[in-house]
Formats: structure tokens, C-alpha cells, sequence
């Protein structure tokens, strides 16, 4: 039985220098996010949460995670509906 031959080694490749452009990239989903949050929609989800954390701070006790996970909620189907169309 012969030994398998060796593969000749990779050659690393050159990396070029990136622009100032490339350098500045800017995340897609924390604009889309910061748009969806000024929706109406979300923004009264967000006024309902806020609403909410004010009764509990007065209350002592309780939970806002429902409220909260609407409002996020809210955001991601809305940031969803454009975010993929801008991914490369």
C-alpha cells in the first residue's frame, strides 16, 4: 500500500488595503431598528411598556416581560420585512 501523496501547501492570499468606505461600515440592522421604533405601531407598544414599568416601580413587585417582549417583537417583524433585501 503506497502513501497518499502530499498535497503541495496553500499559498496565503494578499489582502488588500480597504478604502476609508469599507472601514466605516455601519450595521444595516441598527438603522432599520431605529426606524421600526419610531413606527407608530412600535412606539405604542413602547409607550404601553413604559407604562407598565411606572406601575410596577410604584407597585414594588410584578413584571413588564410580556410588554416588552411585544414591543421588541414589534421591532424584529418590522426590521425583518427589510433587513434581508440589504445583506450582501
Amino acid at each position: 500500500l503506497a502513501a497518499p501523496a502530499a498535497s503541495p501547501p496553500r499559498r496565503a492570499r494578499k489582502r488588500r488595503p480597504m478604502s476609508e468606505e469599507e472601514d466605516e461600515v455601519q450595521d444595516q440592522k441598527q438603522t432599520i431598528d431605529a426606524k421600526c421604533k419610531a413606527t407608530l405601531a412600535c412606539a405604542t407598544m413602547l409607550v404601553e411598556y413604559e407604562a407598565c414599568q411606572a406601575r410596577i416601580e410604584a407597585k414594588g413587585s410584578g413584571s413588564c416581560e410580556g410588554q416588552y417582549g411585544d414591543w421588541v417583537h414589534c421591532v424584529d417583524a418590522c426590521a425583518a420585512k427589510s433587513l434581508f433585501s440589504k445583506l450582501k
